[in-house]
């Protein structure tokens, strides 16, 4: 008589410590790559605020060696682009000497780089009250259609990238994707906190 062969019963533990590891992997693959994919919308939307602010920096490197000879150099203009120049994280100078990001500058750099390049808008337009004649330069006509629409595209660069943050860290926050997060080193972004002065979009005022 034929007796029926019994499933061996490390083949039934193999099955069952197989169906928990896939039902593990399903359960944290997801929440992973959902990270992975808002942490790279926080990072591209930090590229964008720096995008803005090195067009910020251009539009002054232009501006300056066309102005040079009618500005003081004891000016506050002068005053605050050796600041920085000097003393700010993440702010370079070029080979031809001009002011540009850092590739690798931080969001603390990208702060700090806004709040003293927009005092530097708020020192030309001083200037040009100081000195009449800037106002019939043609870059400084440029500059300010310039300044404008640059300020308006770091405005939304800002508001985007927190809002990519708000996003991400709520996600990594929420159970259970908050130990997922932990076991693979995602941790919650801080917000980029503008200047009150950087907040209110310097404009250069010929009137």
């Amino acid at each position: 008589m034929n007796q029926t062969k019994k499933f061996p019963l490390w083949g039934k533990i193999l099955i069952v410590v197989g169906v928990i590891v896939i039902a593990l992997g399903a359960i944290f693959i997801s929440p992973y790559n959902t990270m992975i994919e808002k942490e790279e919308n926080v990072t591209t939307m930090q590229a964008n605020i720096q995008t803005s602010l090195q067009s910020r920096l251009d539009k002054i490197n232009e501006l300056m060696p066309s102005v040079q000879a009618i500005l003081d150099h004891e000016s506050e203009v002068y005053k605050d682009i050796a600041a920085l120049r000097s003393n700010m994280e993440g702010v370079a100078i070029d080979e031809d000497g001009n002011l540009t990001l850092d590739s690798n500058a931080t969001t603390s750099d990208l702060e700090q780089a806004d709040a003293a390049s927009s005092q530097i808008l708020r020192d030309i337009n001083v200037a040009i009250e100081a000195y009449p004649q800037l106002q019939a330069q043609t870059v400084m006509q440029d500059f300010m259609t310039s300044v404008e629409g640059i300020e308006n595209r770091l405005s939304v660069a800002r508001d985007n990238y927190n809002q990519a943050v708000q996003d991400y860290n709520t996600y990594v926050r929420k159970f259970p994707n908050n130990i997922i997060a932990g076991i693979f080193g995602f941790s919650p972004k801080e917000k980029y906190q503008a200047s009150d002065e950087a907040q209110d979009a310097p404009t250069v005022d010929f009137n």
